[in-house]
This record gives C-alpha cells, structure tokens and sequence, in this order.
C-alpha cells in the first residue's frame, strides 16, 4: 500500500511472488553449485587416486624393466670372460685308420697281381710278383700248373690277413678251373694256400706260397 498524489496505491500479490520465486530460485541455485562443486570435487579426488594407481603400477612395471636389463648385461659380461680351453689331445685315430686302408689296398694289389700272373701263364709276370726270382720249391709249384693245364681261371678268397712287423701271411681258398693239356678235360681244383708277403720299401712282393691240397 502506497500514497501517490494523494492517491492510496495497494500493490498487487503478483510483486511478492514473483520476490519469492525468485529468492527461492536464488536459494536452489546456490545449493546446485554446492553440489556441483562437491561432486566436482569427489571427482578430482577420484582422478587423482586413479593417476596415482596407474603411476604406481607404471613404476613397479619400470622396475621389472630394469631388473631384466641387469641381469641380461650380467649374463653378457659372464659370457665375455674367456675362460682357457683345456687342450684336447690329438687324435690319431684318422692317421691309424687311413695307413690300415693303405696297407690293404696294398695287400691286396699283390694278391690281385699273383692271380693275374697264374692265369696268364708267365713265368716273367710271377717273378715281378715275388720282387725278382721264385724260391726253387715255389717256382717247381707254378711250372706244373703252367705245363700240365690251360686257360686256368683263378679266385682268390682271403679267409684271413695277419700282418706284423713288415710281413703279411693271408690264408686264402684258392679256385683254379682249367684245362688238361693231355685230354683237354676241365676240371675244378679248390685249395688252401697260404700265401707270405713281405715288405721292402715301400712295396709289398710275395715271399712264398704253400698250398694243402
């Protein structure tokens, strides 16, 4: 209620609600950013605990890092000392084998050559394998095959090689098949011949020959 020019004014109810809805607004207004800025800061609360976790996790993660790394350059600096090496003995094991091939394939040269001068007949030839002249009981041997057969065929099985000190006996089954030169009949003849060998040089000849009919 008002006096304008002598004039009684009486204000509306409309002005008053309208103070109080807006004094209430006010109010409501101040208790929202109250309460925004609580949650704010639960939230940056909240934040920062996560930050400090994912930290603390990225440092433990560090550390396991540096741990590997230690013992990876331990490892390397381990491998880097050189520790002597006992010297191995030499092994003549290759040497042994390859002088026992040689002597074989030696041996078994003259074996081959005997053969090859019984079949061809040749007195000369057989005397090359005995390395000069026959002993007299070997030579009287080998001059009956030659004048009393013909076209032999001669196979030679060694059934054992002993070699010592510079000489080789070989025990062998000889086969002869031939001819007679009297009645022309082939016949078979199998014999055990030992056959001495000898060493002069670097080569190897037949000594003698004895054979068990």
């Amino acid at each position: 209620m008002g006096t304008e020019n002598g004039r009684v004014t009486v204000k509306g109810p409309s002005t008053a609600s309208n103070a109080l809805r807006r004094s209430g607004a006010a109010i409501l207004l101040c208790a929202t950013v109250a309460a925004a800025s609580a949650c704010g800061a639960r939230a940056r609360g909240n934040d920062i605990e996560a930050e400090l976790a994912a930290l603390r996790a990225e440092q433990r993660a560090l550390a396991a890092e540096v741990a590997a790394l230690r013992d990876e350059m331990q490892s390397l600096a381990q491998a880097d000392v050189e520790t002597p090496e006992t010297p191995r003995p030499t092994s003549s094991a290759p040497a042994a084998e390859q002088a026992t091939q040689d002597l074989g394939a030696a041996i078994a040269a003259v074996l081959d050559a005997y053969r090859q001068a019984l079949e061809a007949e040749d007195l000369q030839l057989m005397a090359r394998v005995y390395g000069g002249t026959l002993p007299a009981e070997d030579l009287r041997y080998v001059e009956i095959w030659f004048e009393r057969t013909d076209g032999m065929r001669v196979q030679l099985d060694p059934r054992s090689i002993e070699v010592r000190n510079g000489t080789a006996d070989a025990i062998l089954e000889q086969t002869v098949i031939y001819r007679l030169n009297r009645t022309r009949e082939q016949r078979t003849v199998r014999l055990e011949v030992r056959i001495s060998m000898q060493r002069r040089g670097d080569d190897w000849h037949v000594s003698r020959v004895t054979a068990k009919l």
